[in-house]
């Protein structure tokens, strides 16, 4: 693996990826849910308050 690889899944993990690997700098996937869900609640929020 090249040294500045990330390691992304789309969740949720089932056997793909060992739990070891969760404590690895690499491992990005609970980020990359974690700024899923602020873009999905910013959507919501836009949807919700825009006046067309």
């Amino acid at each position: 693996m090249k040294d500045d690889a990330i390691i992304m899944h789309p969740l949720p993990r089932v056997d793909e990826i060992l739990p070891e690997v969760d404590s690895s700098p690499k491992a990005a996937y609970f980020k990359q849910a974690k700024y899923g869900l602020l873009v999905r609640m910013a959507l919501l929020q836009y949807l919700l308050t825009t006046n067309d």
